[in-house]
């Protein structure tokens, strides 16, 4: 049985929260929105936020008040912070909800509109690296001239293909880096993606970094030499390439997450891509309402990108031992399974393998992740990348990597440029024991027959 009390907050909450007039959209590139740590510290206030956030995204409400961390995990961990939006209409009537049930909270953005104007602030342009650098965050255009430039200035580990197109039209890019053997035998390879959701700009800053160090770094690096000449990476740079050029075209469209498909029966766009692989399609965390941040579309691979995607996949799976799909935020390395709590058989392996690589992750600065499946850790997410992976991928080693901040962390998705850098450096730690697992369990060829 619920909590009655809790009930009873959350519905006068909600109501008064409606009688503001809110009309779901973003305003003046939230000016004026703040964002709220606030920490559960019972069950009852676990239970009060799950219901909360479940019924802001019923009443489409998302763009007033957004529960940036997934609650659902919080009926095995009270204690686990809690990040919150809030506009400026709804921060009265939140805040003396909040008092009333007893929850812990502090401020911990004044203004997220200031905080998106510091993290979208441009350097001088640059010719080098394809006009890439990672001091800023870029859009979509210049990642592409990044990946083209690799190809053409590093041709023997480097090579680039066209897979498909995204819905709008973009070109999506598929990279193999690695050097090819002299007896043309195949090398065991790993996957790595990024930017499934479109608000996530740290994953595709983070993975071009990390590429950009072991391609340049190649012929200077005893060590991204001799990994790259005993395995292949396959690298998929941006999935959700129309959602996250959206995110570049307006302060108010920052927070977008999802693809930018017409749905033929609602006025709102896209589907969660992250819920729409066909392996426990809809089996729990996803949700059938076009306009909530978690529709998992109308049927398995609606969303273009997703098809072409474990299209190329799939065409190269006897090679690919490893999948790392690059997220944000909460600091935690992900195993399967997200569609219900059970674990795969070789759990243990893939355990072990992900507390190795985020020790090696905390050495540069300290910083902690967790390390389990994603149910456990952040909530059910049926349909997702890492789950497809291991199930219909038939790939051993399936993570999601999810990077800074911390789920506590108070700048949730807005992470400012400076920490591109430190993001892409300790995370390459992680993967370089990731490619040495690889090839010391797999290599140095394949039978791929």
């Amino acid at each position: 049985m619920g909590n009655p009390t809790g009930a009873i907050l959350l519905s006068v909450a909600l109501a008064a929260l409606f009688c503001v007039g809110a009309e779901g959209k973003v305003k003046d590139g939230f000016r004026g929105y703040k964002v709220y740590r606030v920490t559960p510290s019972n069950e009852k206030h676990a239970q009060f936020l799950m219901d909360l956030q479940k019924s802001l995204e019923a009443q489409l409400m998302t763009d007033e008040i957004d529960i940036w961390t997934d609650t659902e995990s919080l009926s095995t961990k009270a204690d686990q912070p809690v990040v919150i939006m809030v506009s400026p209409e709804h921060q009265p009537e939140m805040l003396q909800t909040f008092d009333a049930e007893g929850l812990k909270y502090e401020e911990t953005v004044a203004d997220l509109a200031r905080l998106i104007e510091e993290e979208s602030r441009a350097d001088a342009p640059t010719t080098k690296n394809g006009g890439m650098s990672w001091t800023q965050y870029h859009n979509y255009s210049t990642i592409e001239s990044f990946v083209q430039w690799l190809t053409v200035n590093y041709p023997t580990i480097v090579s680039t293909s066209v897979i498909g197109q995204s819905y709008e039209g973009r070109n999506l890019h598929l990279s193999k880096v690695g050097k090819p053997r002299a007896d043309g035998k195949t090398k065991p390879a790993v996957w790595f993606d990024s930017q499934i959701h479109a608000r996530e700009w740290i994953a595709s800053a983070t993975l071009t970094y990390m590429m950009n160090e072991l391609i340049t770094g190649y012929s200077s690096n005893s060590t991204y030499q001799r990994l790259l000449d005993q395995v292949d990476i396959y690298v998929l740079w941006v999935i959700n390439a129309d959602g996250f050029e959206w995110t570049k075209t307006s302060s108010n469209e920052r927070l977008w997450r999802t693809t930018r498909r017409v749905n033929p029966f609602a006025a709102c766009l896209g589907a969660d891509p992250n819920r729409n692989y066909d392996h426990k399609w809809m089996v729990s965390g996803a949700v059938q309402s076009p306009c909530t941040q978690t529709y998992a579309g109308a049927f398995p691979f609606s969303e273009i990108e997703n098809l072409h995607h474990t299209e190329a996949y799939l065409a190269r799976r006897k090679e690919i031992k490893c999948l790392l799909t690059f997220h944000s935020f909460s600091q935690v390395w992900l195993t399967p399974w997200g569609y219900d709590n059970s674990l795969p058989a070789d759990y243990p392996e893939l355990y072990d393998l992900g507390v190795r690589a985020t020790n090696a992750l905390r050495v540069p600065y300290g910083t902690v992740y967790r390390v389990g499946s994603s149910t456990a850790l952040l909530g059910s997410a049926a349909g997702a990348t890492d789950d497809w992976g291991k199930a219909k991928g038939m790939t051993k080693y399936s993570y999601t990597v999810e990077l800074r901040p911390s789920s506590g962390g108070s700048n949730g998705f807005i992470l400012p440029p400076n920490q591109i850098i430190p993001s892409g450096i300790e995370t390459l730690r992680a993967v370089i024991v990731v490619l040495q697992q690889i090839i010391d369990e797999f290599g140095p060829i394949l039978n791929t027959e």
